[in-house]
């Protein structure tokens, strides 16, 4: 039986058995009844909420679930409740009913309680993240028993270098033993939406997933920049100011989504927290006034819609004026003005643009495609922020796919209004006066140059890469750029990070001797023979220079590096390369390991590289050597 219907069957008992046979409750009687009523009432109410404070257990089941529905929340209109006071109430609190509590906009401060217990015995170190970095003031605490473990303070009005893990969302880590259990408290107050999307996790399932998202991400802004260089060349050569404003919007555009993404606040202004609260509205408006004034641009409605051209013209400003105001405005209602006027500007553009193309107007097809992408997107984020729709990938992310797939569209669109103009340029050549024909040639020439420079640029953009040209591996720039990441990486995690330094013994003599030629073909088998080596996707050999090479090893300590450079050297000294008739070139190696202490830098790292290197030429070539040992010639096996 579901415990509502007990209590109620408790209830119609309780009545039955207090009534008399008269259906008249004597005085007495009624007094216990209503006493009784009372107790089944407050053991119902302590059933629920212990039937609701069911602790969650931490198993490799749990990684990546979201925690909403295991919660228990409590209001705090006033905000003056302390942790010993929630606790106090701790019968009071509500089970959530969603998977991403959301309550919109609201001056409630809430408290989120959860017990979690470890039934893991191979993870000790969990994770709980709460993926909305718009909260403001969230204060976390974690109890054993009725003792404080763990208390912090962050959110966006504080100092980025405040939380506990520098990540763009709020992160708490958790060290438990097996059957340890631990209780969390979250006291969350925020003039934005107030939604906890709080998710589970360990740093192992955190790192996989922010992989993905940063790439996610990164191809978002490396799109958004591009068009950004794109329209700032187009402007440059055409003079148009349809590619300012265009610029203007997608600007403004990129930072909303830093904004909303935690981004900015990581990396732009991470002491500026003032400035993080107040960013949003800001260039949420201004993106607005951007795509208002390049929809008047593009679509020429001065000319085809001049009543509309006025009306947009004006809104344009007063959004201009509404983001200086957001300036000094309370977040709550500036972030509400900006996002209601996001959905309502919106619709007026993509209905605008549906009345220009119903007029014939040609370059109005491609804009009308292009913002209906994102248009949806729009639409839904607003009504997710107001918790009016559940959060999920589609109202979290369409907004910057939507996005995306516009900046496209929207430079198909220009690419497409060159293409009139051209047209246009070609039949006023045709028609006009000789000295017509000469300007109309000379911008048809400003037009093509502008394309020729697109053109190069793309086709630098295509030849820069990371690949060493002779031997088809990663190249040293990208081998700098590879190890300053992993030595950060394994500063703030403290997982073990190996190097190894490669070096092609007597391979001045094979060029005396064969040729150049014969050389690069030894460096080409030698990079392939490493490469084919390396069987982990983190681990990654480059041409460190001349006969050189790098192998970086992220989370391997020094003997399964050497391990591993011991596997290395056997299989370039087993290397069948035949040259000229046949006559077969020994190669062998001489290998150097140095494994990375905490906080040590790039170039103390490759000198310890380096000198196990000369170690192994010093003493007698095609070795290996360590800073702690020796592997020698001898085969150690590698953990699978």
């Amino acid at each position: 039986m579901h415990l509502p219907a007990a209590v109620r069957t408790c209830h119609r008992v309780a009545i039955r058995l207090t009534r008399s046979h008269a259906g008249k409750p004597h005085p007495a009687i009624a007094s216990l009844r209503a006493a009784l009523l009372w107790l089944l009432a407050w053991l119902a109410t302590v059933a629920v909420s212990a039937a609701c404070a069911q602790p969650v257990e931490l198993s490799a089941s749990r990684v990546g679930t979201l925690l909403g529905q295991e919660l228990r929340y409590l209001e705090d209109p006033d905000g003056r409740l302390d942790l010993a006071a929630v606790r106090a109430r701790a019968d009071s609190m509500r089970p959530s009913e969603q998977a991403v509590p959301n309550f919109g906009y609201t001056r409630t401060t809430y408290w989120f309680h959860v017990r979690l217990v470890n039934r893991d015995p191979l993870v000790t170190r969990w994770l709980l993240e709460a993926q909305y970095p718009q909260l403001d003031d969230v204060s976390f605490y974690a109890l054993r028993g009725d003792t404080v473990v763990t208390a912090s303070r962050a959110g966006r009005l504080f100092p980025f270098g405040q939380r506990q893990v520098e990540h763009r969302n709020l992160i708490y880590p958790l060290e438990l033993a097996e059957g340890e259990a631990v209780d969390i408290y979250l006291r969350v107050h925020t003039q934005s939406s107030l939604q906890l999307p709080l998710l589970l996790s360990t740093p192992a399932a955190l790192f996989t997933r922010d992989l993905k998202v940063q790439l996610a991400l990164g191809l978002l802004y490396g799109v958004l920049v591009a068009m950004l260089v794109f329209n700032l060349l187009a402007y440059v050569q055409i003079r148009h100011r349809s590619y300012l404003h265009y610029m203007q919007f997608t600007g403004s555009y990129m930072f909303c989504q830093l904004a909303i993404n935690g981004l900015a606040f990581q990396y732009l202004w991470p002491d500026a927290p003032r400035w993080a609260a107040t960013a949003l509205p800001v260039f949420v408006c201004m993106s607005l006034v951007g795509m208002l004034n390049f929809s008047r641009s593009f679509l020429d409605l001065a000319h085809c819609l001049p009543r509309t051209d006025r009306l947009m013209r004006a809104y344009a400003l007063a959004l201009l004026l509404l983001a200086l105001a957001a300036l000094v405005t309370p977040y709550r209602i500036a972030i509400t003005l900006a996002t209601v006027n996001a959905f309502f500007v919106s619709l007026g553009v993509f209905a605008v643009a549906v009345v220009a193309v119903s007029r014939g107007l040609k370059q109005a097809r491609y804009f009308m495609l292009a913002w209906a992408a994102p248009l949806v997107g729009i639409g839904l984020y607003p009504l997710k922020t107001f918790g009016l729709l559940p959060s999920n990938v589609l109202t979290e992310y369409g907004l910057q796919i939507g996005s995306a797939v516009e900046a496209l569209l929207l430079s198909a669109a220009l690419l497409d209004r060159m293409k009139i103009l051209k047209e246009q340029n070609e039949r006023i050549e045709a028609d006009a006066r000789r000295d017509l024909e000469q300007r109309v040639a000379q911008r048809t020439e400003e037009l093509n140059g502008a394309l020729r420079e697109l053109s190069d640029a793309n086709a630098v953009l295509q030849q820069m890469n990371v690949l060493d040209g002779l031997t088809g591996v990663k190249n040293r720039k990208h081998f700098d750029e590879r190890l300053d990441s992993e030595l950060k990486s394994q500063a703030r995690t403290g997982r073990p990070l190996s190097l190894l330094l490669i070096d092609i013994d007597h391979f001045k003599s094979v060029n005396d001797t064969h040729g150049h030629l014969a050389g690069d073909a030894c460096l080409r088998a030698v990079a392939g023979a490493i490469a084919a080596s390396l069987f982990r996707p983190g681990d990654e050999v480059s041409r460190y220079g001349g006969e050189e090479f790098a192998v970086v090893l992220p989370e391997t300590p020094a003997p399964g590096a050497a391990a591993l450079a011991e596997r290395i050297r056997s299989a370039v000294e087993q290397l069948q390369l035949h040259w000229e008739q046949g006559e077969r070139i020994p190669l062998t190696v001489s290998i150097g390991v140095a494994q990375a202490k905490p906080g040590q830098g790039a170039v103390p790292l490759i000198a310890t590289a380096d000198a196990q290197l000369y170690r192994a030429k010093h003493e007698g070539r095609n070795c290996v050597r360590t800073a702690s040992g020796e592997a020698g010639g001898v085969v150690v096996p590698l953990p699978r």
